[in-house]
């Protein structure tokens, strides 16, 4: 059951994202919005569920948050080109984008890097990428990143991609990751602020990290708690 949760979360954050990612590829021509048919059922379930009577978030909510960044750098899934969504009210200049390509091994088999001014509102494309050759060898990781005027990371992306559903299956050969993680606290009010810091201390991805907030004494839940991020994925070394 723990394994089956674990997948349906993946599967989750990937298919919620790319809900709002393709409206983004298209954004204006001619999408301009997306109606999910729920945000919560009315029992516990691990399909069309954002948000649930407990105050839990699943891994839908935070590939919506992730697809919905303001400043947002995506993969087009239909022709694996990249693309710059800015739905500010603001012309973006001097952005640089850059496209990493992964074997499962972490074995780094493409990298690219394109310089972009971008509009205010509008999808802009960038690289495309040859994945082809790649996928037809086993599946891949796509590491994305954009880098304002500044240098300052704005946005980042990882996508894990196979040929076909099959290909997937790869993922359950992934050696387990070892994370490291280290959290500082702050106070304002009755509000209660942590800073988690993880790093992936080990040689292959780890994806999907879900933190949970505990009760020191009694090792219970504690919600509602609000993440910034959650469910992180992290390639060896991040």
């Amino acid at each position: 059951l723990e394994d089956f949760e674990r997948k349906a979360q993946m599967l989750n954050y990937v298919d919620h994202r790319a809900i709002f990612e393709g409206m983004n590829a298209n954004l204006w021509t001619p999408n301009s919005g997306r109606l999910l048919w729920m945000t919560q059922p009315a029992w516990p379930s691990t399909m069309w569920q954002i948000l649930s009577s407990d105050y839990d978030t699943q891994a839908s909510f935070y590939g919506v948050k992730k697809a919905c960044e303001p400043l947002h750098v995506q993969l087009n899934l239909a022709n694996y080109r990249v693309d710059i969504v800015n739905t500010t009210a603001a012309a973006q200049a001097g952005l640089t984008v850059s496209a990493r390509v992964y074997t499962l091994t972490n074995a780094l088999v493409s990298e690219q890097t394109d310089h972009k001014d971008v509009p205010a509102d509008s999808t802009t494309p960038s690289l495309r990428l040859d994945l082809g050759q790649y996928l037809a060898q086993g599946m891949v990781l796509v590491s994305l990143e954009l880098r304002d005027a500044h240098g300052a990371v704005v946005s980042q992306n990882l996508y894990w991609l196979g040929a076909r559903p099959s290909s997937y299956r790869e993922l359950n050969k992934l050696a387990p990751t070892q994370l490291k993680a280290s959290a500082s606290t702050s106070t304002a009010g009755d509000m209660v602020k942590v800073t988690v810091q993880l790093t992936n201390l080990s040689t292959v991805v780890s994806l999907e990290n879900k933190l949970i907030l505990l009760d020191a004494k009694e090792k219970a839940r504690i919600l509602p708690a609000y993440y910034s991020d959650n469910y992180i994925s992290l390639l060896p070394g991040e």
